[in-house]
């Protein structure tokens, strides 16, 4: 029987997605793990793989069309096997090529994106290469390198440019073979989403003049309504761009895998420099992973991976007495606006409530002295996660979020981690903290702190949750308040371990104290809700063997 394959739900607000791309055609055959399609979400594009092995039958939304989450895109069986009738998906067509002009939602600027292209040349520039919309924020990115220059042979697949979001740093490929015609925004310029950032002439087609961009490079940032977004696949999909492996290097090409072979080869140690690729246009897939683990290929040692350079806290140089330079203006990272924008959004919409507590941590200072002298490595952090994520499972009105006029209850424990990077802030989540370890939430905490800080997470990897911890310890904070992050509903604010003196059968003795703070949405928590909470989370932490339990 033939099997539906399904749109599936790539992130918590997509209700429906646009096949940008086949990457199989009816007839072909699959293998579990193969990428079969390339999806625009309303966040980001990705591809959709194969669960299952056989023959693609039949394609039900062909490409530029919209499919609902859950809906039959196409139909994968045994070679020759018919589809049965009426079993074709039900698609929404939106034909965004077409409806340019109706797309744009009460924009006027929808007379703008037809001035862009006499900014060129008059004679047809081919496909436009648009700044998409990788984060549910992002209103613009700035264009950090160019890896093609105007004039170069481009191929499908291959990185024109690397462009810094509000979250992380993307590689945009190349959709198709040709010329990369003209550069409309140049380096370290901003583009709102869905303005042309370049040109790409089409394979066969006569490429136009390749001079540098230099006019247009200040308009092209305010000419891109938000309108413009949904044809932003026309000429590139974007992919997290991978700082810590240069394969390219060494071979002089890029590498290319599904996203299952990664999350693989990620989790068994795999470098996947050393894995040959038998996918479309030579992509890994799952099965080369699991062929290359069979061999027993080892992971490249991380210490090759790049020179350390300037660290981000490094002290100025001492300036000699007398001299007095004037401030120097550095332009808002894509990050910090953000940040600046939605915590001033936040203030004045969620009405805060606050909530402290003094937690003794001896007990649990003494489990990660005992785990550090067995070579095991837990933080103190670690073990406040693991106790808010229990505290969070036996708090079930705490476990909540509001989303619009309904409130969600999370029957999962998801615990966000506010890691400070060079320009801000993010919050990598950590899934299902409350029945993992303390050593698999140790070691997620630091991968994803360490990728964070390279700004390499996914979006997946930072959305979601209904409760952050926010550690300020580590600086010698003794008390802190913390705001909110939407659409979560709470955060704890870490101050640091000190010793105190404190009264205990009417004599006063030294202990190791640490205060924690709760931020509550009022909303959608009550006082005594959170009260309930905090108590929990104190009992947890003061006997951290009710952890186990």
């Amino acid at each position: 029987m033939a099997t539906p394959i399904q749109m599936p739900s790539l992130s918590p607000t997509m209700k429906e997605g646009k096949i940008v791309k086949w990457l199989k055609k009816v007839g072909d055959k699959i293998a579990s793990g193969d990428a079969i399609a390339e999806v625009e979400t309303d966040k980001s594009n990705l591809e959709v793989e194969a669960y299952d092995d056989g023959f693609l039958l039949e394609i039900s939304v062909p490409e530029g069309e919209v499919a609902t989450v859950g809906a039959p895109i196409g139909y994968l069986g045994a070679k020759g096997e018919k589809v049965s009738g009426g079993a074709a998906a039900p698609q929404k067509t939106e034909a965004p090529k077409a409806a340019a002009p109706s797309a744009p939602k009460a924009e006027a600027p929808a007379a703008k994106p037809p001035a862009q292209a006499p900014a060129a040349t008059g004679s047809g520039e081919g496909i436009a290469i648009l700044m998409p919309s990788l984060s549910p924020t992002m209103k613009e990115g700035k264009i950090i390198k160019w890896l093609k220059k105007a004039g170069d042979k481009v191929s499908s697949g291959d990185a024109i440019a690397e462009v810094e979001t509000d979250k992380s740093n993307l590689e945009v490929e190349a959709y198709d073979d040709g010329t990369l015609a003209r550069i409309v925004v140049n380096e370290g310029d901003m583009a709102t989403v869905g303005a042309p950032i370049a040109f790409l002439t089409p394979k066969g087609a006569k490429a136009g003049a390749t001079a540098p961009a230099a006019a247009p490079k200040a308009p092209a940032p305010q000419q891109a309504p938000a309108a413009a977004a949904p044809s932003a696949p026309a000429g590139a999909q974007v992919v997290p761009l991978r700082r810590e492996a240069a394969p390219a290097a060494s071979g002089g090409g890029r590498l290319r895998a599904s996203p299952l072979a990664k999350r693989i080869a990620q989790e068994r140690g795999l470098d996947l420099a050393q894995v040959r690729g038998t996918g479309p246009l030579g992509r890994v897939v799952k099965r080369d992973v699991e062929q290359a683990l069979g061999q027993g290929l080892a992971k490249a040692p991380a210490q090759a991976a790049a020179p350390q350079a300037k660290k981000a806290g490094a002290q100025p140089e001492a300036r000699a007495f007398g001299t007095r330079p004037e401030p120097q203006a550095v332009p808002m990272s894509s990050m910090r606006k953000v940040i600046g924008q939605r915590m001033s959004e936040v203030k004045p919409g969620v009405p805060h409530f606050y909530l402290t507590v003094e937690v003794e941590m001896e007990a649990a200072v003494k489990i990660r002295e005992e785990a550090k002298a067995l070579d095991v490595k837990v933080s103190v952090n670690d073990i406040i996660v693991k106790a808010a994520a229990i505290a969070l499972r036996r708090s079930p009105k705490m476990n909540v979020s509001l989303q619009g006029d309904q409130v969600l209850h999370y029957g999962t424990v998801d615990v966000g981690i506010a890691v400070a990077i060079e320009d801000g802030l993010i919050t990598p989540i950590i899934r299902d903290a409350d029945l993992k370890g303390l050593q698999t939430i140790s070691a997620e905490s630091r991968d994803m702190a360490e990728r964070a800080r390279k700004r390499a997470l996914k979006p997946a990897e930072y959305t979601g949750g209904s409760l952050t911890v926010s550690n300020l310890g580590m600086y010698g904070i003794d008390q802190f308040i913390a705001v909110i992050n939407p659409p979560q509903s709470a955060i704890l604010a870490v101050g640091a371990v000190a010793e105190k003196a404190v009264a205990r059968d009417g004599q006063v003795v030294v202990r190791k104290v640490m205060t924690v703070t709760l931020s509550g949405d009022h909303r959608v928590i009550d006082g005594a809700t959170g009260a309930e909470y905090l108590r929990e989370l104190k009992g947890l932490l003061e006997h951290p063997t009710r952890l186990l339990f």
